[in-house]
C-alpha cells in the first residue's frame, strides 16, 4: 500500500513539474532561445505594405522587415561565432501578440500601436513610426460626408456626436479586425450614439475593395497603409489628410527580457542615425523631411 501511494505522488509531482516547464520554456530569455535553437524566429503580418508583405516570389519585404534586418545584425554579432538562421513566420493579426508572448517568435517585425493593455502580455521596443488613424472614400463620396470627416463642421461639441444627422449616420464602415483602430471606431461609435453599420475585414486590400465598390462608404485604418492599398495615383479612391488619433507604432517582443529589449533598441537606435536610414524611410514614405529627421533623433537613445 506503502508503494502504491508513492508511486501516485512521484506521478503527481512528475505532471507538476511538466505543467510548470512549459511556461517556463515559453518565458525563456530570447538570446538564450536563439542560441540553443539556431534560429531567430522574426514574426510579421502579411498584407501590410508598406510595413511588410510577402511577394508572389515568397520574399518578405518591408519598412519593419528592414528594421528587423538591422536587429538580425546586431543579435549575429552578439552571439558569434554562433550564427542564428533567420526564420520569417507569417502569423494572422488576431494571433500575432499571442505567439510574441509565447515565444513562438523573439520579434515581430511588423509594427504595432504601443498600448497599456498590450503591454500587459507583450513588451515594445522605442518607437519606430509615428502612425495615425485615417480614413479612405470614394472620390464621388456625399460632399457633406468628406467634409465631416475633415472636421469641417460648425459645432461647439465633439465632432462624432454634433454630426450624428449631418454626414457620420446612416453609413457603413469598415475597419480591420482585431485592431487598435476597430477597437477606436467601435468606441467612438458606442460613446457619441452614431447610427452607422460597422463590419470588419481580415486584411486591409478587402476594406479598399469594399469602399471601391460601394460596399462601404469608408475604410478606417492606419493612414500609410491606406495610401499603399488605394495607390497614390488612384482616381476613384481619396485617402484625407486628416489623422484622427495619432498613434506611436513599436516592433513587440516577450516580457521581462531586458537584455533582449537593450540589444532591439541599441540596433534601432544606431540604424536610425545611420546615413542609410533617410533613403529607406524615403524609399517607404516618401519626404525625409526636417520633422521627421527630428522624430527619428527623438526615438533613439544616446
Amino acid at each position: 500500500m506503502g508503494k502504491l501511494r508513492a508511486l501516485r505522488i512521484g506521478l503527481l509531482a512528475a505532471g507538476l513539474l511538466a505543467a510548470l516547464a512549459a511556461p517556463l520554456a515559453a518565458s525563456a530569455q530570447a538570446l538564450e532561445r536563439i542560441k540553443t535553437s539556431g534560429n531567430l524566429n522574426l514574426g510579421f503580418i502579411d498584407g501590410v505594405a508598406p510595413f511588410s508583405a510577402k511577394g508572389a516570389d515568397g520574399k518578405v519585404t518591408g519598412f519593419g522587415i528592414e528594421l528587423c534586418q538591422a536587429v538580425a545584425d546586431s543579435v549575429k554579432a552578439r552571439l558569434a561565432p554562433a550564427t542564428p538562421n533567420l526564420r520569417f513566420v507569417a502569423l494572422k493579426v488576431d494571433a500575432a501578440l499571442d505567439s510574441v508572448a509565447k515565444g513562438e517568435v523573439d520579434l515581430l517585425c511588423t509594427p504595432s500601436v504601443d498600448t497599456l493593455k498590450r503591454r500587459a502580455t507583450v513588451s515594445y521596443s522605442l518607437p519606430v513610426f509615428n502612425g495615425g488613424i485615417g480614413v479612405l472614400l470614394r472620390a464621388d463620396s456625399p460632399r457633406a460626408l468628406r467634409d465631416v470627416l475633415n472636421g469641417k463642421v460648425a459645432a461647439t461639441g465633439p465632432i462624432w456626436r454634433a454630426t450624428v444627422n449631418r454626414g457620420l449616420a446612416n453609413h457603413t464602415y469598415a475597419v480591420r479586425a482585431g485592431t487598435v483602430t476597430e477597437e477606436w471606431v467601435r468606441d467612438k461609435t458606442r460613446q457619441l450614439g452614431v447610427s452607422v453599420n460597422v463590419i470588419t475585414v481580415d486584411e486591409d486590400a478587402k476594406g479598399v475593395e469594399m469602399v471601391r465598390s460601394r460596399q462601404a462608404d469608408a475604410f478606417f485604418a492606419e493612414r500609410v497603409i491606406l495610401l499603399e492599398q488605394a495607390g497614390r495615383d488612384s482616381k476613384d479612391l481619396v485617402v484625407l489628410e486628416r489623422k484622427f488619433l495619432i498613434e506611436p507604432m513599436g516592433l513587440a517582443m516577450g516580457r521581462n527580457d531586458d537584455d533582449f529589449r537593450l540589444l532591439v533598441d541599441t540596433a534601432l537606435s544606431k540604424f536610425f542615425t545611420s546615413a542609410t536610414f533617410p533613403a529607406l524611410y524615403m524609399r517607404y514614405f516618401g519626404a525625409f523631411d526636417d520633422a521627421t529627421k527630428a522624430a527619428y533623433l527623438g526615438f533613439s537613445r544616446p
